[in-house]
């Protein structure tokens, strides 16, 4: 829906987000809004302003999440995958409690940058609080069940079977309580 460049304002480069003029949206208020809404809750680059056609934001530099996970290596490798990818579930995590749905997580590679060892979600033009939110089942499926690092990561996790994380998950959605998320963490082995 639109296109991203890097753009100067009073000395700075930031992200300068245009909308396509085919794109299905009227504005990029809506998004500019909800990305505010993240914002608050210290989640996504930051939203700084917006007309009908263009959204000034942070501009964060890095490589996809796959990428970055891929290239750790050495030692310490399993401590940096476990405290990247709680980082990313807490951010999503933070997400579903204020019940807005990112809804495009089930493809992370273009929907998280990593600026060094930090996640960032970006993109919340298909976001919505209108619907039940599934950010941390949605990003889970793709770390350990469908996304191409999925082998990957559960190798390093150690965790043999997809029933198990699939319990776990069905049990977060069921209930999204702090239990139920810390037992998710605790069976994905992202926490000890």
């Amino acid at each position: 829906m639109s296109v991203v460049v890097r753009g100067v304002v009073e000395g700075r480069v930031h992200a300068l987000k245009i909308r396509r003029m085919d794109a299905n949206r009227e504005s990029m208020r809506e998004e500019y809004r909800l990305t505010q809404i993240a914002n608050r809750i210290g989640v996504g680059a930051q939203a700084f302003g917006v007309t009908r056609d263009f959204m000034l934001m942070q501009l964060v530099e890095g490589r996809d999440l796959e990428e970055h996970l891929r290239s750790i290596s050495g030692f310490g490798t399993r401590a940096r995958v476990r405290e990247i990818l709680h980082l990313l579930l807490n951010q999503c995590r933070k997400l579903d409690l204020i019940d807005l749905d990112h809804g495009q997580l089930s493809d992370l590679r273009k929907h998280v940058i990593m600026a060094g060892d930090s996640p960032y979600i970006i993109d919340f033009e298909s976001s919505s609080q209108k619907r039940a939110p599934k950010n941390v089942t949605t990003a889970a499926q793709y770390l350990l069940i469908g996304g191409r690092c999925a082998p990957f990561v559960k190798r390093l996790l150690g965790i043999k079977s997809h029933e198990v994380v699939l319990e776990a998950l069905k049990e977060y959605k069921r209930d999204r309580s702090d239990g139920n998320y810390a037992g998710l963490l605790k069976t994905l082995g992202i926490v000890i």
